[in-house]
């Protein structure tokens, strides 16, 4: 009777695919699915001579990216589920919810779909990959610096890496727009280098605001400046809480009573964080469960809770 009928369920699991299997239950993370899908055998160490013999898979699986690239696919396109399910249940009247679900399998095998029809090129193979093509690639530029570059085919991509490697990246870049045509290019960012671009308020893409919650804890909330609701970048309303501090009052808007919700934190049906007290409450041991109403104050239960204790259990 407390059920929300328009609720969305947003699934993101492991080995689902298009269609249940027995698999889609099974634990999973971004490692297994790298070596599963085949990107650990493709940005492997590769021996030219092995490739030759026995094709691009050659060579010893080695983990692909460090900061974990299923795993953040895997969000973003989990992200788009949840916005398409609501975007979905608005268009149809709002009154009935919807189920999106991705997964790591499906998420790693769609960096693999443009393989399927033959062998990656040896740009796209290796641990000093660089791109798809030899003109469409990261770029080494001067400062031990690199840049992502979209050369035309017509021109002589050795030629052009040459001298690119005696430029600066700006100079770079700039050769890409003024030599050959306007190209696209980019410069290629450390982690440290994003992060200060996120955090100074001036990305046109994404910034982090530091935010302070109620219990203490200061986080970094990621607010993309591209995605917006009524011409208004999308932000996080409060800062996030602690795993489970907000159980209370989530019982309670769906219509639990406060006894019943006193109940339920006593039976140890519904536990905070730190698994043994609530924030706003002193250390005390937890009542079995279901508690009989004869309770005594053996159990260093406050008259109130106890009042409300017996309520829930009416």
């Amino acid at each position: 009777d407390v059920a929300n009928r328009k609720a969305i369920l947003l699934q993101l699991k492991s080995h689902q695919g298009e269609r249940y299997t027995r698999k889609s239950n099974w634990n999973g993370y971004d490692p297994a699915l790298q070596g599963k899908t085949g990107l650990m055998t493709r940005f492997g160490p590769h021996d030219p001579a092995a490739v030759a013999r026995e094709g691009a898979g050659a060579g010893v699986p080695n983990f692909h990216g460090v900061a974990s690239c299923v795993d953040y696919l895997t969000g973003y396109m989990a992200a788009w589920a949840g916005l398409a399910a609501l975007y979905s249940r608005e268009v149809r009247g709002g009154e009935q919810g919807d189920w999106a679900v991705t997964s790591l399998a499906v998420c790693a095998s769609l960096t693999q779909l443009t393989l399927q029809r033959g062998e990656p090129p040896p740009s796209a193979v290796g641990h000093d990959a660089t791109g798809m093509t030899p003109h469409k690639r990261v770029f080494p530029v001067a400062g031990g610096r690199f840049i992502y570059g979209q050369a035309p085919e017509a021109c002589d991509v050795r030629e052009l890496a040459a001298t690119l490697s005696s430029l600066e990246s700006d100079a770079a870049i700039a050769h890409f727009e003024n030599a050959l045509g306007g190209a696209l290019a980019v410069p290629v960012l450390t982690v440290q280098e994003i992060a200060a671009l996120c955090s100074d308020g001036g990305s046109k893409t994404a910034n982090f605001t530091r935010k302070r919650g109620e219990s203490g804890w200061e986080v970094e909330t990621w607010e993309p400046t591209w995605f917006c609701f009524d011409g208004a970048p999308l932000s996080c309303a409060r800062p996030p809480a602690f795993a489970g501090a907000d159980a209370p009052q989530v019982l309670a808007a769906l219509g639990y009573s406060p006894g019943e919700v006193l109940g339920l934190k006593q039976s140890r049906a519904v536990v905070p964080t730190n698994w043994y007290a609530w924030g706003d409450k002193p250390h005390r041991e937890p009542l079995s469960s279901p508690v009989p109403p004869s309770v005594t104050a053996a159990h260093n239960v406050p008259a109130r809770d106890l009042e409300l204790l017996k309520e829930g259990l009416e």
